[in-house]
């Protein structure tokens, strides 16, 4: 194998690394968004239990043991 041919493969494998970490980094951006998206899905489940159990004159919310 010549040296061009060894250049031309390195070239080529720089090329399939650069594809890979560009599709790494649009998923990357897309959990993200799904990150931020439950975050406020769970702010709000936690504003309504706030509501309804000052409805009920609960002042404290139970706290669930951790593991």
């Amino acid at each position: 194998m010549s040296w061009t041919e060894k250049a031309w493969d390195a070239f080529r494998e720089v090329l399939r690394l650069q594809d890979k970490v560009n599709a790494v980094g649009v998923q990357l951006k897309e959990q993200q968004t799904r990150i931020e998206s439950l975050s406020i899905e769970v702010a709000e489940l936690r504003m309504a239990v706030a509501i309804l159990m000052g409805e009920r004159g609960i002042k404290d919310l139970p706290r669930l043991p951790r593991p």
